[in-house]
């Protein structure tokens, strides 16, 4: 069997018969939309409808031979083929993200594929920076302060304090509002 297998003569017959019988040329063709979709898909951010269908393509091309009585040379041939022009696809696609077109895109920049203005929920609060207020509830080192009339999520540099007490806004990091207790007003 190895020797029918490794036979260079019928091995060229039956991938000649790759490119002349229909159903095969329909098995290639299938095998070629699905080289096709995926390649498309190494190019677009996330894995969708151009990967699955590139992926069932490509397997239905390779059972749909199998089915309609392909020879194992042919099936070998066109896995082969297959995995020979995905790794190309692949080595392009990482390639183009460290030095061609797809580095300079959104997504391979700014590791995000969101659009630049593109707003979170993130809010500054600078302009609290030295606020005096009351705490609302027991800082332990998280709790809740009134600041100009408006209850806000506060947090210590690690102490303590007790509910109703005054503390002024020592800084703002990030969503983070760092209280201090304001041992002149509380005096």
């Amino acid at each position: 069997m190895l020797y029918n297998l490794l036979n260079a003569g019928n091995w060229a017959t039956d991938i000649a018969n790759l490119f002349t019988n229909s159903y095969y040329i329909i098995c290639l063709v299938c095998l070629a939309i699905g080289l096709i979709l995926c390649a498309i898909e190494c190019f677009v951010p996330g894995f969708g409808v151009f990967g699955i269908s590139g992926i069932v393509f490509c397997t239905f091309s390779i059972v749909f031979l199998l089915v309609m009585d392909g020879t194992w040379r042919q099936f070998l041939f066109m896995f082969g083929i297959g995995i020979i022009i995905l790794t190309l696809i692949i080595l392009i696609a990482v390639r183009s993200a460290r030095f061609g077109a797809l580095s300079k895109s959104p997504l391979v920049q700014k590791r995000t594929a969101l659009p630049e203005d593109y707003s979170s929920d993130e809010k500054n609060y600078q302009y609290l920076v030295g606020k005096v207020g009351l705490t609302e509830t027991a800082c332990k080192p998280i709790g809740k302060a009134i600041i100009d009339g408006i209850a806000y999520s506060v947090i210590t540099n690690g102490e303590y304090i007790d509910k109703n007490k005054k503390v002024y806004v020592a800084e703002v990091e990030g969503n983070s509002i760092v209280v201090k207790e304001n041992m002149e007003v509380s005096k």
